[in-house]
């Protein structure tokens, strides 16, 4: 096959996501015999070879003005390293960090937890619209990934802005943009512009979004009625390669992000759309049912001694199910995951899908790849279905799904196949 160009990826928030992401690109280029980990190891011609980082932001000044190697392992980041040392395998020459502005991206909270392991705002000047479309346009960026941390609704939306005007594709990783009624009007706007969008709210490769769709699928179709499924997650043990360290362990950025609830809405409807997605593609009913994803524990360490920031998640499920002649079935488990790497799995094919679907004239949001990585994507589908579509696309196939949206047919996201998802939880009046 002809050689492609690398596909040359932007970074909206340099956290712990982001260093997994890059550090994991550089490991699989350095170590090629190993594909432990990767869901594609192909996608339309594209491998992990084909991945160029080229710019990030953030609002840090530990990690503004630094090279891309040198701010992901910046404080307050703590996932583990997959390599030694960061080189330039998969880093372009000269890629830095800018800075952006803060808008909502920085709870105030943040500010009170000890510097190792929260976030600091940058006194430097920060970069205008403009200046940013310039330096994403110079970069010749094809695609914009958003980690920043969740609750950042404006600032989501100021990105998504200039990720049009730029003609950038988009993955949308933290849940913004959910509601039908607004993911339409955004939709239209990257079908208008000739572009996809991969969202929203990145689930992991095999983490508790996709283990409770899996289990509940499953459930589903073996005939059962679920009447409680309840998921909770809490940050609690060593990141890994850290055991040895004798001290106590504080959350990541991302839990103590969302240890107020004020930034937790839109992450209890995407996580609650995990929950009873997989009964609305089924047309079993939801009403009177225990579909809950309660919050995000966040643990921090007592004052006085070394702060250190845990990657580790646990997530714990609670279901209960009926079946043959009312018979009734529990199921209790607990997982344990390091969180950001768990991540960078689903990330690593959403780059490759938007690159290979624009390759193929397909606009606006990728259903397929949407609903495999995402928890709240603009169509719900079984796990079957959205493998079924990622595989047709890793092949360069057009499916009933995706022919409607080819450039050519002038698409209306009006006119696309949607799972109505709403702007507030089931819970709420």
């Amino acid at each position: 096959m002809e050689k492609r160009a690398k596909i040359k990826v932007g970074i909206i928030g340099v956290g712990n996501c982001a260093k997994t992401l890059v550090e994991g690109v550089q490991y699989y280029v350095q170590n090629p015999e190993d594909k432990v980990g990767l869901m594609y190891e192909d996608i339309g011609g594209y491998t992990i070879n084909d991945i160029e980082f080229v710019i990030g932001f953030d609002v840090d000044p530990r990690k503004v003005n630094q090279p891309i190697s040198v701010a992901v392992r910046a404080f307050p980041n703590c996932a583990m390293d997959h390599v030694d040392q960061i080189d330039g395998t998969c880093i372009a020459e000269g890629a830095k960090v800018y800075c952006a502005p803060v808008m909502d991206g920085v709870a105030p909270h943040m500010l009170d937890y000890p510097e190792e392991v929260s976030f600091r705002i940058c006194s430097d000047s920060v970069k205008s619209a403009d200046e940013i479309e310039k330096l994403l346009k110079s970069a010749k960026v094809d695609v914009l990934i958003n980690y920043l941390p969740v609750g950042s609704e404006l600032a989501t939306r100021f990105w998504i802005d200039i990720a049009i005007k730029a003609g950038i594709h988009f993955v949308n990783c933290i849940p913004t943009i959910i509601a039908t009624e607004e993911t339409r009007v955004v939709e239209q706007r990257f079908i208008d512009a000739g572009l996809t969008i991969v969202g929203s709210d990145m689930r992991s490769a095999w983490g508790a979004s996709r283990l409770s769709e899996v289990l509940q699928g499953a459930m589903l179709d073996s005939g059962l009625m679920i009447t409680q499924h309840i998921q909770t997650n809490m940050a609690s043990g060593s990141t890994q390669g850290h055991e040895h360290i004798r001290t106590g362990r504080t959350a990541n950025t991302d839990f103590l992000n969302m240890a107020r609830e004020d930034r937790l809405a839109n992450k209890h409807i995407s996580k609650e759309n995990v929950l009873k997605g997989q009964n609305i593609v089924r047309n079993e009913p939801i009403e009177g049912m225990t579909f809950f994803a309660g919050p995000s524990l966040t643990v921090q360490q007592k004052p006085g001694g070394k702060n250190l920031g845990s990657d580790n998640k646990i997530a714990n499920f609670d279901i209960v199910a009926y079946g043959w002649g009312g018979a009734r079935y529990e199921l209790t488990a607990r997982m344990s995951v390091q969180d950001s790497p768990n991540s960078s799995g689903v990330v690593i094919s959403a780059i490759r899908f938007c690159k290979v679907a624009s390759e193929m004239g397909i606009v606006g949001f990728l259903r397929g790849p949407s609903a495999w990585t995402q928890k709240t994507p603009p169509l719900q589908l079984k796990t079957g279905d959205a493998k079924f579509e990622c595989d047709a696309l890793a092949r360069r196939e057009l499916t009933k799904l995706t022919s409607p949206q080819l450039k050519d047919k002038k698409p209306l996201a009006k006119d696309l196949p949607y799972t109505f998802q709403g702007a507030k939880s089931d819970y709420e009046k």
